[in-house]
């Protein structure tokens, strides 16, 4: 089978454990047709992954996760990671959390990203976590969380 193989995995929605894997299909369809069979089994979902992962893709880059504060320059966490997926296209991608009840300077910018090495994609990291805050990002995830903890307190009534 060639390299970079696309398949398609069916298992449960959220849940992230692969050894609760249902099926591996080659077409999109055949997963589709699969879970239609078990429609009275609402939460399957269709995952795609990557078969037979060509690594040489690329050897000047390597996806690392990292995660800053709202400001400074030293990450909360730094490694590269084994994420296989999306190397032909360098899906780079960052997210802006709070946990419970953090105060708005107590988020967390959390990326993948591609560098050369851990210096390069640290000052990447910044860079973009930057321009997110300039353009209003930080308070927009802010204002989801307070929706979504003032939810849940009301439910908790």
């Amino acid at each position: 089978m060639k390299p970079n193989t696309v398949i398609h995995l069916v298992k449960p929605k959220n849940y992230d454990a692969f050894d609760e894997i249902y099926a591996v299909f080659d077409s999109k369809e055949k997963a589709k047709e699969f879970v239609n069979m078990f429609k009275s089994r609402s939460g399957l979902e269709i995952i795609d992954g990557i078969l037979n992962p060509d690594y040489k893709v690329d050897q000047k880059t390597a996806p690392y996760y990292i995660s800053l504060g709202q400001t400074g320059s030293i990450p909360r966490d730094i490694f590269m990671c084994d994420y296989n997926r999306d190397l032909e296209n360098k899906q780079e991608e960052y997210n802006i959390c709070f946990y419970g009840e953090a105060n708005f300077h107590q988020g967390l910018f959390i990326l993948k990203i591609f560098a050369a090495d851990e210096k390069d994609a640290l000052s990447r990291a910044i860079k973009i976590r930057n321009t997110a805050i300039k353009n209003g990002e930080w308070d927009m995830a802010w204002e989801r969380h307070q929706l979504q903890q003032s939810s849940l307190k009301f439910k908790r009534r």
